[in-house]
């Protein structure tokens, strides 16, 4: 498979700006609905969303379909100044669906964090034109730079909930803040359980937690085994014996 994201510039039509109105691009519900309709018949997953003039989308599946999509793209009126900042081979998705995100803010939703993390080398060689022009999208200043080993034997605590409305599978952030509502969870057991993804698709999440301020995140005490010395209770003929022989 093939992972292909660009931003492109939409032609705003006059007649489709009124005073104080929002400039709405030209075409922008006839990309939506073949978007839908094609994109999950090619198997090809990600998403696409508008903000400030431009389009952001990213394009996941296999290598024919998502270069054929491209090469569409590229040749569509309703796209001028295309930049595909990211082309490359992956063997596993960072979206398992189609979305569309039109005004939403994508950056907020797990799955996003994870294609952001899954590219970061990628967006952290970006110069400065580069970042100005996906800053609606992926403000790269501002990208997280702990590392996935960072919450490694740690105790991790939610000081409040996030808002479910903006996760992409609330029933499981759900189940995983009431576990770690309850008491400080070694990050560890989380990973390692499979409950909640992978261990990489949990970092993200706990990550975007501590991106909130949500999240409490402490170091892990150290196991202290216990010596539990037996004191033997002195045998009473022994005792009777030693004392007779004026040993004690």
């Amino acid at each position: 498979m093939k992972c292909i994201a660009y931003v492109s510039r939409a032609p705003i039509s006059r007649a489709s700006i009124r005073e104080h109105s929002v400039r709405m691009p030209t075409g922008l519900s006839e990309i939506i609905s073949a978007s839908r309709e094609h994109n999950p018949k090619s198997q090809i997953t990600g998403i696409v969303s508008y903000r400030e003039g431009q389009y952001f989308q990213v394009l996941e599946g296999p290598n024919f379909e998502v270069d054929k999509l491209m090469a569409k793209i590229a040749a569509d009126p309703r796209h001028e100044d295309i930049w595909a900042f990211l082309d490359v081979d992956i063997i596993e998705r960072s979206f398992p669906n189609w979305g569309v995100s039109v005004f939403n803010f994508v950056d907020q939703g797990v799955f996003f964090s994870t294609f952001v993390e899954n590219h970061r080398i990628i967006f952290n060689n970006f110069d400065d034109y580069q970042k100005k022009r996906i800053k609606p999208f992926i403000d790269i200043d501002k990208i997280d730079t702990v590392p996935d080993e960072y919450y490694q034997g740690k105790n991790l605590r939610l000081l409040s909930w996030p808002d479910l409305n903006n996760e992409s599978n609330p029933q499981m952030i759900m189940s995983l803040c009431i576990k770690l509502t309850k008491k400080p969870y070694p990050f560890n057991f989380l990973a390692d359980s499979g409950e909640f993804g992978t261990p990489q698709q949990v970092t993200q999440i706990v990550r975007e937690f501590e991106r909130s301020g949500i999240l409490s995140v402490t170091e892990a005490e150290p196991l202290v085994e216990k010596v539990v010395v037996s004191e033997k209770k002195p045998n009473k003929f022994y005792g009777a014996i030693k004392k007779f022989l004026g040993m004690r």
